[in-house]
């Protein structure tokens, strides 16, 4: 990338979360449902919407790469862009383990597992379900194949997360949605492994260590693991999961949380983080720790001047995991189906699209919150409730938060 086009890109992606901010702020004169301020979680809910629309900014320049450089599907090589993509998903897997540790300190024998599941399940799935549906409707109408044997095997495990094979035995079918599922795959991970072993783990340790320990051994652990090469994808991530968990006990410690509020600790994180997305291309160097001391700031309540108090960034945040999900499918319309559109405008120029595409992902997002996922939420609990015969709070993290 030329510098006048990295410099464009960097205008664009700016404008794009002022228009997406904007546009969101609207949306909040408008009777959609709101968390009370009680359910908000530090400042998270606000930083959830930012992190989806980095995401979208980031596969927006694989696009660019894959229609006007070297045709493939690959990372950027400007670190700053890349990050927006591997930093943004690191901060989602730390917000999953900060809003679930508070079920590894209930220990194993309080929690309510098939409720956590069921929830869960209803919380994530159908969107997904929802997305392959849509992706094989424009497959369909891109090719005008119809449905083959092997699509309900496909399409399982699309929506199990498991892997992205060709729909309808379209090439590069899972580039649809950018190929987003796996983040998902290693949610289901932590759920299923990490959470029920680390929440046994505090059983065993209650009374005799202090509670911090557990997250701490573990980031330590994985850590090690790394750098002797154990193998497991899964080995990259745990470390974010246990960063969460850390930052919920320091919120949890007010003279920590009250140091992490202020104006200074906003600063400090923010230019941080700047450079360390601007110093590695991925997360999973030595820059996790600024990672995770920025998320520690936001999950203390630290909201960055404001910004993620704002009622603009709470409807970002509740319309996330749509974002996160649902923009691979947008990129892809913009630049494949509209490409007579987009192929008319000069490669330095391409990123003005930008801002249209965040606005447009915002606009349709909150529609696939009311009808798809606020239903399914809803479902979830009703069923969770009747199986178990235990009434869940409307708060509960395993209700609301996606990841």
């Amino acid at each position: 990338m030329t510098i006048h086009l990295i410099a464009v890109t960097l205008a664009a992606a700016l404008v794009a979360y002022v228009l997406a901010t904007v546009t969101a702020a609207l949306i909040a004169r408008t009777p959609f449902p709101l968390p009370p301020s009680q359910r908000r979680i530090g400042c998270l809910d606000g930083l959830r919407g930012y992190v989806a629309l980095s995401v979208l900014i980031h596969h927006f320049i694989f696009w660019m790469q894959v229609t006007r450089f070297n045709g493939t599907w690959e990372a950027p090589a400007v670190n700053l862009f890349n990050q927006l993509g591997a930093g943004g998903v690191a901060l989602f897997f730390m917000t999953t383990g900060f809003v679930f540790y508070p079920r590894v300190l209930a220990g194993f024998r309080a929690c309510s597992w098939p409720a956590i599941y069921t929830t869960r399940l209803f919380r994530i799935v159908p969107l997904v379900a929802v997305s392959v549906a849509i992706i094989t409707i424009i497959i369909a109408m891109r090719t005008g194949a119809g449905l083959d044997r092997g699509f309900p095997n496909a399409a399982a495990q699309w929506i199990t997360t498991w892997d992205e094979p060709p729909l309808l035995r379209y090439p590069d079918s899972g580039r649809l949605n950018a190929y987003v599922l796996w983040s998902l795959w290693h949610e289901w991970l932590f759920y299923l492994i990490v959470l029920p072993a680390s929440a046994l783990a505090m059983d065993l340790i209650r009374g005799t260590l202090p509670s911090w320990v557990l997250p701490v051994g573990l980031l330590l652990t994985t850590v090690v693991a790394r750098v002797l090469y154990l193998p497991g994808s899964m080995l990259r991530y745990l470390p974010l999961f246990a960063f969460g968990m850390i930052a919920y006990e320091c919120q949890s410690r007010e003279w920590i949380a009250r140091a992490l509020r202020t104006p200074r600790a906003a600063s400090v994180a923010a230019l941080a983080l700047g450079v360390g997305m601007i110093a590695a291309p991925t997360p999973y160097t030595f820059v996790m720790p600024v990672f995770g001391f920025f998320f520690t700031c936001v999950a203390c309540g630290n909201d960055m001047g404001g910004l993620l108090r704002t009622k603009g960034a709470l409807i970002l945040g509740e319309c996330s995991y749509g974002i996160y999900l649902l923009h691979g499918i947008l990129l892809s319309l913009l630049f494949v189906d509209a490409s007579k559109v987009t192929g008319s405008i000069a490669t330095d120029w391409l990123p003005i699209l930008l801002p249209l595409a965040a606005v447009v992902i915002v606009l349709v997002t909150p529609v696939t919150y009311l009808l798809i996922e606020r239903p399914a939420i809803r479902a979830g609990r009703h069923l969770s409730q009747r199986w178990t015969r235990r009434r869940l709070r409307t708060d509960a993290p395993e209700l609301q938060v996606a990841p």
